[in-house]
């Protein structure tokens, strides 16, 4: 789960320019991004959502599970960006991905 292009570039700003991340201050960028970097992958996606939706140039992101009725499977989870449903997943990890990925293709797509 990993942002690409004008989006990696943007992020990366976003995130040096907010200064702080949870309760700890960082005053070298360096520092900062691979701080980031060392997160879990799901504590990464809660800080990409944010940047998602907290820019201008949104792509909203957001997993939820639901019930699949075509596969009678009652628990999955689905992802969804910029309002496109991405993909039906057993994991909220697998969502979590998927959602970031296509939140950063429509990203650099809107940013070309």
């Amino acid at each position: 789960m990993e942002l690409t292009g004008k989006c990696k570039e943007d992020f990366e700003k976003w995130l040096i320019i907010s200064g702080t991340y949870g309760e700890e201050e960082y005053h070298d960028n360096e520092d900062l991004l691979s701080h980031f970097e060392n997160l879990k992958p799901s504590m990464q996606y809660g800080v990409y959502v944010d940047f998602f939706q907290g820019t201008g140039k949104k792509a909203q992101v957001y997993i939820a599970p639901f019930f699949n009725y075509d596969l009678g499977t009652m628990y999955e989870w689905g992802a969804w960006a910029d309002g496109q449903f991405v993909i039906s997943c057993e994991a909220p990890k697998e969502a979590r991905t998927a959602a970031i990925e296509k939140a950063n293709e429509i990203y650099n797509n809107n940013h070309e």
